[in-house]
C-alpha cells in the first residue's frame, strides 16, 4: 500500500479500465485527476478520492487549457485511456473503411492522446521521474474481420508511445495491454459464450482480469519508481492471453 504516496496522476478518459486504475491509484496514496467528457464523468463521480475535470473530447485548445489548469506545474503519472472490445454493431471491414471513420475511431484516440501529451509535457518533465501509460487492447493485435479501424488506430498509438519514449526521456512511456472483465468483454461473451469461455480456459491464468486488482496493480507498477529505467515497452496484464488467444470470436458472417 501507499506505493504512489504523494504522486499526482492524471487519467484521460473515464471507462471501466481507467476507473479501475484510478480506484487502485487512490488506495495507493496518489492524488488522482480524471479528465473526460461530461457523460463519462458520471461514472467517475460515483467514486471517492478523485478530482475531475471536464473536457469536450474535441481535441481543442480549450481542452488543452483545462488539462493544464487541472494538472498545475508538476505531474508524476499520465494514463491515456484506450478502448473496450468493439461492439458488433460497430464492426466494419477494410473494404468499407473510410478515412473519416478511421479518424473518428474511439473519439479520435490519437488526437485525444496528442492533446493530453502536449498539455502535460512541461508538467511531466518537471516531475523529475514521471511515467506515461498508454492503454492498449487486444483489438490492436487481432482484427476480428471487423475491428480494422481499431487495429489500425492502436498500431498508430504504439508508434506514438515509442516516439514519446525516445524523445521525452527521462520521462518514460510504456504501453499496458489488459485483458479485463469489462462490459465489452461481457457483451462479447454473451454473443459467443462457448468460444469465449474456451479461449479464457486456455490462458495461463485461466481467468479474466479484475480492473482494480489486476489491471490497476500493473498500472501501479508502471507508475511507481520501480520502473524508472523501463521505457518504450509493451507490458501485458492479460493472464497469458497474448500467448494463447488469437481471437475472442471467430464469426464474421454479419460482415458479408
Amino acid at each position: 500500500m501507499n506505493r504512489l504516496q504523494n504522486k499526482k496522476a492524471l487519467i484521460v478518459g473515464a471507462d471501466p479500465i481507467t476507473l479501475g486504475i484510478a480506484t487502485r491509484y487512490a488506495t495507493e496514496g496518489a492524488l488522482v485527476i480524471v479528465a473526460s467528457d461530461k457523460a463519462s464523468l458520471k461514472d467517475a463521480a460515483k467514486l471517492s478520492n478523485f478530482k475531475t475535470v471536464e473536457i469536450s473530447g474535441a481535441h481543442s485548445d480549450s481542452d488543452k487549457a483545462a488539462i493544464q489548469a487541472a494538472v498545475g506545474s508538476s505531474l508524476d503519472i499520465l494514463v491515456l485511456a484506450g478502448a473496450d472490445i468493439p461492439e458488433e454493431k460497430s464492426w466494419v471491414p477494410v473494404s468499407k473503411l473510410t478515412f473519416d471513420r478511421l479518424c473518428r475511431t474511439q473519439g479520435g484516440m490519437i488526437a485525444q492522446s496528442l492533446v493530453a501529451l502536449q498539455a502535460c509535457e512541461a508538467a511531466l518533465r518537471a516531475g523529475g521521474n514521471s511515467s506515461i501509460i498508454f492503454l492498449y487492447s487486444l483489438a490492436g493485435y487481432y482484427s476480428e474481420g471487423g475491428w480494422s479501424d481499431y487495429t489500425i488506430s492502436y498500431h498508430a498509438r504504439h508508434g506514438l508511445m515509442r516516439a514519446v519514449a525516445a524523445e521525452w526521456g527521462p520521462v518514460r512511456a510504456n504501453m499496458l495491454v489488459p485483458f479485463a472483465n469489462t462490459p465489452g468483454f461481457q457483451a462479447c461473451r454473451a454473443r459467443n459464450p462457448a468460444e469465449v469461455d474456451f479461449r479464457v480456459s486456455v490462458t495461463a491464468m485461466k481467468r479474466v482480469g479484475d480492473v482494480v486488482k489486476d489491471i490497476g496493480g500493473a498500472a501501479v507498477f508502471l507508475g511507481s519508481d520501480d520502473t524508472q529505467y523501463v521505457t518504450g515497452m509493451m507490458v501485458h496484464a492479460d493472464g497469458g492471453a497474448f500467448m494463447t488467444v488469437p481471437t475472442l470470436e471467430t464469426s464474421t458472417e454479419s460482415l458479408q
